[in-house]
């Protein structure tokens, strides 16, 4: 099988996930709650974004390249455009590190299976980026998704004193 491509972007996924498991290995626990705000506008905390970005891998990759599903039923509290505000329950920071690291494994197995040929297939879920519905897309967005939430993490680590050198 050929799946050079398909393990260029495992591996390009795996650098940014590196970054963000750094970013957040830097943040104590009780500050995975604090809600920042930038010029009064309010910003999401970072159990949120740990949650959203184990939505978004679970939902973009797992789901809609694999179509395999993990039983997760706080997921979409944290899917795109859901309101912060009007989660009532959540799972603890501890069941979330854990479905964070779970799903990645699964989502990277998925991703490192994929032939060059399955990756310019439809994915599962209909989403287009730049006119294409493949995986490869799908895929790609993902990549350059996780990068704008490792930015407010940087924001939120700054907000806290944290150096990040």
């Amino acid at each position: 099988m050929d799946n050079k491509a398909a393990n260029i972007l495992a591996d390009a996924f795996e650098s940014v996930r590196n970054l963000t498991k750094l970013y957040f290995s830097k943040l104590d626990d009780k500050n995975y709650y604090d809600e920042n705000n930038i010029n009064g506008v309010k910003i999401n905390t970072a159990f949120w974004l740990l949650a959203h970005l184990v939505w978004t891998e679970h939902s973009l990759i797992v789901y809609g390249i694999g179509n395999r599903e993990m039983e997760i039923p706080w997921l979409d509290k944290y899917a795109f455009g859901s309101d912060p505000g009007s989660i009532e329950s959540q799972p603890s920071l501890e069941e979330l590190r854990d479905k964070f690291e779970k799903v990645h494994a699964l989502a990277m197995e998925i991703i490192r299976n994929l032939s060059d040929e399955q990756l310019e297939e439809d994915n599962h879920i209909g989403a287009s980026f730049g006119s294409s519905k493949s995986k490869k897309s799908l895929l790609v967005h993902v990549i350059r998704h996780e990068p704008m939430h490792i930015g407010q993490l940087s924001l939120i680590l700054k907000s806290n004193g944290v150096k990040l050198t």
